[in-house]
């Protein structure tokens, strides 16, 4: 069997190509720079032709909210770019697999579902519910589609805002908190959805669009605590006033506290998900994102004292 994985030189892929390798599968990373697992460089966006048969592709490749990019550069990637991976499945009548992200619901009530209202917030979350449209599209002219909605991911080499936690947590810094912390949040471990991935080429479900949200480790609070004590850091916790956000968003819009306007509207809420019907499709969450957490301090220290030693 053939799987053609996009966004072979990204942060879900580096942990899902390996796997696929080793269970045997003939696997054609393709990334628009190349990279360990890549066997094609290609601009998504552009007309793709592939000469080999291939049986399932998982598209990861995408634009991420945090990078720097204009509204056409979101679009160019996560809408045409999915369309010519799409028209390439069609081709190939191939199983697709597109992951998409649970920021097409915006900040709603809790908790969410597959049927919670879609109010896309940024040029990020909004270009990958119209990837979702263009899916469905292809769906129905016959071809099998799974879309995954998959909240925040976690791994060791994605850091993202964690960086800033983490480095506090070593110079045993205050860890600021807008609001409360008692709000709770779905994570997600990289090594789950890479095994629901590979469980759904086993076991497809074509026409299912579902959430993946990952387990609840607690409140921000409990999250916060726990690295503390784990990271054995004198570090405490100080609650930032929800009545300063619209002063945070003007600090990151000059780009002065290391979070976007977008992080600020949400980090104070609950996040989390009912999984009813993902559990439907057989599979149980496996990993304790809480040990993500840790895997990724972990990480930051190592490279920390390799920064240091260089």
């Amino acid at each position: 069997m053939t799987i053609l994985v996009t966004g072979s030189s990204g942060f879900v892929a580096q942990s899902l190509i390996p796997k696929l390798e080793k269970l045997g599968f003939d696997v054609i990373g393709l990334d628009w720079k190349n990279g360990e697992h890549t066997r094609i460089i290609h601009d998504i966006s552009k007309s793709l032709e592939i000469e080999d048969d291939i049986d399932v592709v998982i598209h990861l490749a995408a634009r991420l909210e945090h990078e720097k990019c204009s509204k056409e550069e979101f679009f160019k990637t996560n809408v045409d770019g999915t369309e010519q991976v799409l028209n390439l499945a069609h081709s190939k009548n191939a199983y697709f697999i597109y992951v998409s992200t649970t920021a097409i619901y915006g900040s709603p009530e809790c908790p969410i579902t597959e049927n919670t209202p879609i109010d896309p917030n940024g040029d990020y979350a909004l270009t990958k519910w119209n990837g979702e449209k263009i899916c469905k599209k292809y769906e129905n002219n016959g071809l099998e589609v799974t879309i995954i909605r998959s909240g925040p991911i976690l791994g060791q080499r994605r850091l993202g805002i964690y960086k800033t936690i983490f480095k506090n947590l070593q110079n045993n810094s205050s860890i600021p908190i807008l609001g409360d912390g008692d709000n709770r949040l779905s994570l997600v471990h990289v090594e789950d959805l890479v095994d629901f991935l590979i469980y759904l080429r086993k076991n497809k479900k074509p026409r299912l669009t579902v959430n993946f949200g990952g387990k609840i480790p607690g409140s921000v609070n409990q999250i916060i605590q726990e690295l503390i004590r784990y990271g054995q850091s004198k570090s405490k916790i100080i609650h930032i006033p929800i009545q300063l956000i619209g002063f945070l968003k003007l600090l990151a819009k000059l780009k002065i506290i290391p979070v976007t306007s977008w992080h600020l509207s949400v980090m104070h809420k609950d996040n989390y998900y009912e999984n009813e019907l993902l559990f439907s499709t057989g599979y149980r969450y496996k990993y304790e994102p809480i040990n993500a957490l840790k895997e990724m301090l972990n990480y930051f220290k190592q490279n920390n004292k390799t920064s240091e030693k260089n």
